[in-house]
């Protein structure tokens, strides 16, 4: 089979179109690197699990089995959507007031569907509020004044809504300010509240990724979770973005650094007991008498030993709606104790989208061997699109033709900072040649589709669902790589001529030019740093030197092709404008080492 890369963009509901988009391209592709974030890790860990189930098939099984599987979720989550999201219970009113908000298919009735559950939710406050404004009327009607009665009347009006509004705000506030930090700012743990036989979203999560893989036992039933380790084995690699808000940094999952630990009674609270018992080995008991510490804490595995269910969970944190997931570690700036042993403390890892929603970067390569297609999740408008939900650029587009959107209200306001801010990078880098054309863009209609529209009908998600089948449809039929191949490498060498070119500049700058007094090849061959020691000078000058030589060498050269009339250079060739650079940039996925 030919071979690509998947990449899934986050947003809650909206991932009922991924089941049948992963499908349709499986059937051409074997899948090899999947990630996503939020919803599209759902979607990355289903894919990888079907994937893992097609390499493990023995010859003569079906090996499309946990593809089936996949589309079959599609068609389950008609019936169980709303059902996934079950709200902790002091949160359960408000939910159902959320939720009454949302459901615009009765809202036109006599009755708005959220009335009912403002009215019984919140019963013992409008019964204090009631009864005073009826005692305040009442001594109108007490002391035979008409105008008396009159005035006491509306004052006992004014004075019920005052308080009802007042308690309901008092209770809203308790809600806000001491029970969601309680319940780590979700009302959603993910797991079932009252009844076993309806799951909620981690149970049904953790369920669909063994049953998809066939990781079962004799009678079908799920036992110890699949595991990275377990798709590696099978050239799969599964990867999700993750935001650690108490260290203000993302990190790529699964974790590849043994530097967290969890808690045992916390991570009951919020996955099934067989992935607890899988995670909490005596062998990675981390033994601790500090105040104010759990006393069940473990060593969170890592690398191959990670659980698939935590990467998905652990991306799916989408703050106020689901709780995040709590984990522990040394904190180096706060030593405590005779032996200056750094402080544990607690870190909240919350939304991956917080970070980076769609994250195209994955799996990138210079010049890349396979297709990383990127299935991404825009607003459809009529007077914009017409009829078009589903969308494969045939070429790239600059940022200028970003639609522009209106800003309305402060709330509009805020909302478009805050998507500014956390979606810049991903919207410009799908933008670019060499990415736009691999990214197929399934458009929602925001007020009823997708996002946080929980209780969509069964109809509209097999709606969905069919667009996912037409977006994996185009990534099959029109996708060209040969071209992909071309664009790519004619966006990625200019860049790296130019980049080579100050390479060089710098490279040659005379001592003169530094403060230091010293170039940079005396620099790599003859300082002494007061790092990395271990560096011989035979190394120095027969290894870093030679190759930064060379380098600079080909950056000379573009310089001077690139001044000189007649000489040609790889920016003076027919090449698309871009709107990027080459950088180091720090990676979400690096293991720490050892800084010397």
């Amino acid at each position: 089979m030919l071979e690509c890369d998947l990449i899934m963009k986050g947003g809650v509901t909206s991932g009922v179109v991924y089941p049948n988009a992963i499908a349709e391209v499986a059937e051409t592709y074997r899948l090899r690197d999947i990630g996503g974030t939020s919803a599209g890790a759902i979607g990355a860990v289903f894919a990888s699990a079907a994937e893992y189930r097609r390499q493990t098939t023995a010859p003569g099984g079906d090996t499309m089995a946990g593809f089936k599987a996949i589309r079959s979720v599609a068609k389950e989550l008609g019936t169980v959507m709303q059902s996934l999201f079950q709200p902790s219970p002091p949160f359960r009113t408000v939910f159902s007031i959320a939720m009454g908000f949302l459901d615009r298919s009765s809202s036109a009735g006599p009755v708005p569907p959220f009335l009912r559950p403002l009215l019984v939710g919140f019963w013992w406050q409008w019964s204090v509020a009631l009864a005073a404004g009826i005692a305040t009327g009442a001594t109108g009607a007490l002391s035979g004044n008409g105008w008396l009665l009159v005035a006491t009347v509306l004052l006992g009006i004014i004075v019920c809504a005052a308080l009802a509004l007042g308690l309901v705000g008092l209770t809203l506030v308790k809600l806000v300010a001491k029970d969601l930090p309680k319940y780590d700012f979700g009302i959603c743990s993910g797991l079932f509240q009252d009844n076993p036989t309806k799951p909620g979203f981690t149970d049904w999560i953790a369920d669909k990724i063994d049953l998809i893989a066939g990781n079962v036992d004799s009678a079908g039933r799920p036992q110890t979770p699949l595991t990275v380790g377990q798709l590696l084995d099978q050239n799969i690699r599964v990867a999700a973005m993750t935001t650690d808000l108490s260290s203000g940094r993302p990190y790529q999952l699964p974790l590849k650094a043994r530097l967290h630990l969890f808690s045992r009674t916390e991570f009951s609270d919020l996955f099934p007991e067989r992935v607890v018992n899988a995670l909490a080995l005596e062998e990675n008991r981390f033994e601790t008498d500090t105040p104010g510490l759990p006393k069940d804490l473990y060593w969170l595995p890592v690398d191959r030993d990670f659980p698939v269910v935590l990467v998905a969970r652990i991306s799916l944190s989408l703050p106020g709606l689901i709780q995040a997931v709590p984990l522990y570690r040394f904190d180096d700036g706060v030593r405590t104790g005779p032996d200056g042993q750094a402080e544990i403390r607690r870190c909240l890892f919350s939304d991956g989208g917080i970070s980076s929603n769609f994250p195209i970067h994955f799996f990138d390569a210079l010049l890349p061997a396979r297709p990383t297609f990127g299935i991404s999740l825009g607003s459809w408008e009529q007077s914009r699109h017409g009829d078009e939900r589903v969308v494969l650029p045939k070429l790239w587009k600059q940022s200028s033709n970003l639609p522009i959107r209106p800003i309305r209200g402060a709330v509009g306001f805020l909302f478009a900072i805050l998507d500014a801010a956390k979606d810049w990078q991903d919207t410009l880098q799908s933008l670019l040649p060499g990415y736009a054309e691999r990214i197929v863009e399934i458009r929602l209609d925001g007020d009823h589709e997708g996002g946080l529209n929980l209780n969509m009908g069964a109809d509209v998600i097999a709606k969905l669902s069919e667009l996912g089948t037409l977006a994996g449809k185009k990534l099959v039929t029109e996708f060209d790589f040969d071209e992909h191949r071309y664009r790519r490498a004619l966006s990625l060498l200019p860049e790296v001529e130019e980049s080579l070119e100050g390479f060089s500049a710098a490279y040659d700058a005379p001592r003169e030019s530094a403060a230091s007094g010293r170039t940079y090849q005396e620099i790599l061959t003859e300082y002494e740093p007061k790092s990395y020691k271990g560096n011989s000078p035979q190394w120095r000058r027969e290894v870093l030197d030679a190759f930064t030589n060379r380098l600079a060498t080909i950056g000379r050269d573009a310089a001077i092709a690139q001044k000189a009339p007649g000489r040609r250079s790889v920016r003076k060739g027919e090449t698309p404008a871009v709107e990027a650079s080459l950088r180091l940039i720090a990676g979400t996925d690096r293991a720490p080492k050892d800084m010397g």
